[in-house]
Formats: C-alpha cells, sequence, structure tokens
C-alpha cells in the first residue's frame, strides 16, 4: 500500500498543470507579442496571493541578498508598479516593452541633478521554487546583469521575463540609486507636468466621497503636497487609530476604501491603495509598488527575505526627486527619514526619543526622600507627616525602640521605590554572570543572556514578540533601536548563539555574549534621550 500510495504521489502530479510560486501569479507570461525586444507588457493583477504570502505557516525563504548597502533599512526589493486605479483594484498599466539596457539605465523620470544620491551593488539569489515573471530589484535601478529572456519597461523601470522567463533559482546583480531628498526639497518641489499629472491623479467616478472628505480633513493646514503626504502617511501610521491585520479581507470595488477608512483595521494593501487613492483626490501624483520589505541580516553578511516580507507601499511623486517611497503601513517596514521632520505638530515617531507620554507628571511638592538626609531621619529632624505621630507617653518622651524603629521605617521608605531597579540589577547580575560555569551550563547561559538582551531591549521601549525567531528577534532589535554596526553585530553574535543552543545538535561554544550584551545595551541607551 505504501509503495503504490508514493507511485500516485510521484506520478498524477505529473499530468497536472504546473502552479508558480511567487508573489505575483501569472497571467499567461505578461508579456505580448514582439520581437527584438519590442512588444507589450500586460497589466496583471499582483495581489491575488499576497496576503496568502503573509499568512503562511512557515516563512520561506524566497530570496537572499548581498548588498554594500549600509542602510538596510531602505532595501526594499520593488517588482511592478500599479498606476491604473478602475475603482476595482490597481494594476499596471499595459505598456511598451523595450530591451534590457546595456550598461547604465536612464536617469529616473523627474530626478533632478541636485539631489544627492549614492549607488549602491546587491547580488541577488532567488529560491529554486520561486517563480516570478517580473524582477525583484531596489528602485532606481542603474543596472542589472541577468541571464535569460528578460524585456525592460521603462515607465516602471521594470524587468519582466519573456517567453516563460522567471526567476527560480536565478541570480543577478542590481546596481541601484539610493536617492536621499531632504524635506526641505521635496516641500519646494516645482508642479509636475500638465501630463503627468492628469495621469497619475486619475480616478473613478465611483470612488465613494468619503474618500475625498477623508483627505481634506486630514490634511488640513498643509503648505503643500510634501505636507500633505507626510500627513497622510501620520495618519493611517500613527495617530489615525488603524491596526495591522493580515486577515482581514482585500474586499473588491471603491466602497473596500470607504469599509476600511471606517473599520481601521487591514494590511498593507488596504494602507497602501488608500493613502495613493487619497493623494490622487488631493492633486497628488500617486501609484503602488508591490514587493518586498527589507529582510533579517544573517550572521554571515547577507540578508534573507521571505514570504512574510511580501508587501506593497505607495509612492508619490514629486518633480526634481521623482517617485518617493512613503510607508503608511503601522509596524511594517521602515518610515523614510524625509518624512520625518521637526515642524510643529508633526506626530511620526522617533525611535531615537522615548515616548513623553511614558514620564511620570512632576510632583508639586518634593518627596520626603528628596529633602530630608538619612543622618536626619535618625535625628527626627524631618520636618515631615511622621513626626508628629511619634507615640509620647506622659513626660517621659518616646520609648527606647521608636528612634530605631522610625529610622528603620525611614530606610524602608527609601529603598520601597528603589526596590525594582535592585531587583533587576540582580536579575542582570546572575543573567550574565560567567563564574562556576562549565560546559554543561553553556545552554542555560546562553539563554539566559538572551533573556537579558531582550529585557534590556524592552526597558527601552522595545516591546517583545514572542513569535519571532532568535533572528528575527535581533534584526527587529537593531532596526528598531537605530544600532550602530559595532553594537547590532553584538546582537547578532548573542542570536546566533541562541540558534545554536536551540537547534543545533552539539551547539558551538560561544565566548563573550555577556560582553555583547553590555555593548548591544550600551548602544540601545546611546539612541535614546
Amino acid at each position: 500500500i505504501g509503495a503504490f500510495a508514493l507511485g500516485i504521489a510521484l506520478v498524477v502530479p505529473l499530468a497536472l498543470p504546473a502552479m508558480d510560486g511567487g508573489l505575483l501569479d501569472g497571467a499567461g507570461g505578461g508579456v505580448g507579442s514582439g520581437t527584438g525586444g519590442g512588444g507589450t507588457i500586460s497589466a496583471v493583477n499582483p495581489l491575488v496571493s499576497l496576503r496568502d504570502s503573509l499568512n503562511v505557516n512557515e516563512d520561506r525563504q524566497v530570496l537572499s541578498v548581498q548588498t554594500d548597502s549600509e542602510d538596510l533599512s531602505d532595501l526594499y526589493l520593488r517588482i511592478v508598479s500599479l498606476d491604473d486605479f478602475d475603482g476595482t483594484t490597481w494594476k499596471p498599466s499595459k505598456r511598451r516593452i523595450t530591451a534590457v539596457p546595456d550598461g547604465t539605465f536612464p536617469t529616473p523620470v523627474g530626478l533632478g541633478p541636485d539631489i544627492r544620491r549614492t549607488e549602491t551593488r546587491a547580488l541577488i539569489s532567488a529560491a529554486d521554487w520561486y517563480a516570478q515573471d517580473w524582477l525583484p530589484m531596489p528602485y532606481p535601478p542603474s543596472g542589472v546583469r541577468v541571464a535569460g529572456n528578460w524585456r525592460f519597461e521603462p515607465v516602471g523601470m521594470t524587468l519582466v521575463g519573456d517567453h516563460g522567463q522567471n526567476t527560480r533559482g536565478l541570480k543577478y546583480e542590481v546596481r541601484s540609486l539610493n536617492v536621499q531628498p531632504t524635506a526641505e526639497q521635496l516641500a519646494a518641489a516645482p508642479p509636475p507636468s500638465a501630463a503627468l499629472t492628469r495621469e497619475y491623479t486619475e480616478l473613478p467616478d465611483s470612488l465613494p466621497d468619503v474618500v475625498f472628505r477623508t483627505a481634506r480633513e486630514v490634511t488640513a493646514g498643509a503648505a503643500n503636497p510634501y505636507e500633505q503626504a507626510v500627513k497622510l502617511q501620520e495618519y493611517f501610521a500613527v495617530n489615525g487609530g488603524f491596526e495591522y491585520d493580515t486577515q482581514v479581507k482585500v474586499g473588491s470595488g471603491s466602497e473596500a476604501i470607504a469599509r476600511f477608512l471606517k473599520d481601521k483595521e487591514g494590511f498593507c494593501v488596504h494602507f497602501s491603495f488608500a493613502m495613493a487613492a487619497m493623494a490622487r483626490s488631493l492633486g497628488i501624483p500617486a501609484r503602488v509598488a508591490v514587493g518586498f520589505a527589507p529582510g533579517s541580516p544573517q550572521a554571515d553578511g547577507s540578508v534573507s527575505v521571505g514570504l512574510r516580507d511580501a508587501h506593497a507601499w505607495p509612492e508619490v511623486y514629486f518633480e526634481g526627486v521623482g517617485w518617493t517611497r512613503f510607508e503608511p503601513t503601522p509596524t511594517r517596514g521602515s518610515t523614510p527619514s524625509y518624512t520625518i521632520t521637526d515642524r510643529p505638530g508633526s506626530s511620526v515617531p522617533d525611535p531615537a526619543v522615548p515616548s513623553q507620554s511614558a514620564e511620570a507628571e512632576p510632583s508639586a511638592a518634593p518627596s520626603s526622600s528628596d529633602t530630608c538626609a538619612p543622618q536626619d531621619k535618625k535625628l527626627d529632624a524631618c520636618p515631615n507627616e511622621s513626626a508628629v505621630a511619634v507615640p509620647v507617653t506622659g513626660d517621659d518622651g518616646p520609648k527606647w525602640y521608636a528612634l530605631p524603629a522610625w529610622a528603620l521605617a525611614g530606610l524602608l521608605v527609601l529603598l520601597l521605590p528603589l526596590a525594582p531597579m535592585l531587583w533587576r540589577l540582580r536579575a542582570r547580575a546572575v543573567r550574565l554572570g560567567t563564574h562556576g560555569r562549565g560546559a554543561a551550563d553553556v545552554g542555560p547561559h546562553t539563554l539566559a543572556v538572551w533573556q537579558e538582551l531582550t529585557d534590556a531591549a524592552w526597558d527601552l521601549g522595545i516591546l517583545p514578540q514572542e513569535s519571532q525567531t532568535p533572528r528575527k528577534a535581533a534584526a527587529r532589535i537593531v532596526r528598531l533601536g537605530g544600532l550602530e554596526p559595532t553594537a547590532a553585530q553584538a546582537v547578532h553574535r548573542v542570536a546566533d548563539a541562541v540558534e545554536q543552543v536551540l537547534y543545533a545538535p552539539h551547539p558551538r561554544p560561544a565566548a563573550g555574549l555577556a560582553e555583547d550584551v553590555r555593548l548591544a545595551t550600551a548602544g540601545l541607551r546611546a539612541a535614546v534621550g
């Protein structure tokens, strides 16, 4: 029976049509007729499986990236841009395609010479099971070295496979521009051309009025399109009361955006669609990009991009800068630095600044522990309420034990507020202590050190997520804590040691973990006020 069942399992799939495992479901290859690099690219819907990718039980690695970029928080891998909103969904327009340019790609539309930029390189390897018609790349690409039948779509600056070409097991190199505009440059951007504005602000007549009304209420007081876009991002990511939930249905039709604005829960598709539609309602050119958010750094220096990193985000056009990424989805990706401004009323959170709401309101009167020394307490010289409560019997004065009792009470009053700190210091000393530990204690000691690292991050506002692997948790601490490379490497060394203890048959001993935790903690503390 077992042999027969195995034979059926091996033979029957060969007779069934194959299913691509990529983020975007196939649509007949996506490329129309044409030779010599010509032809057209047809509209496809890349959102069919995005939610399924986010909800997979096992976060399988899709891409492995090796890059010389120093800022991995901006390492978004863009697959395709969606610029056609027909009232039902966003999809890419039908575009002309050409041969992939040799050497350097043309300058991205709208990018002026006075905008700071650096060129970075990325070597990307796709998993053997990941069959994707579009080539994931950082935006904007400035050059690509890739084998196979690929075509170039100039408007979106994307590469699409021709004649069945896909990314399965592919290795390729991408040169891209890390464009770094300032908030002042974006605020001073002149109006775009009439043709571009007309194409990228088009909205269906069926769009509910609540979208237009909400967009104007949220951006009230903004002086220019840049400030309007920042206010929209803040509304969704910070102060609008929205929650990230991948179980919410994508929905269809224009009413889906209105329902999202009412229920205030969804995932990246809802946030990016709503912000792009609201930006267009304000006359700001906008589109939606689909791809992958930054992955997780690995011990070997690479970045692992998994299925759960599948993401969608809006792009807004500014003349002189070009298409610019925004991030309205809470808890996903990274907030672009050029959207964090110092203007009054901005509520975009700066991870380097602790929340003021966490500070206790100062008392109007000084506490007795701040105004009275322990010596004065022993001499009963403190002008406090307890001084009048000393038991007195006749003319003999206080009993002999009254003075020690009040001294002990005063000491307890001083120690009580310090008890949490003292307990925390004791826990830290026990966890990071290395004396008396033998080879058999390597596992418990490593786990205790990891617990201290996550607790230290928690002390500084980075709440733990128990469902994450040590590698994911380390990457999250580095990202949210804004750690420098030295401290970041210390965090990853501790996470690597924890993985050895949890998963390796014979864990590899790791020295200096306690010092790594102290180094990481110092880095976390240095990043806050």
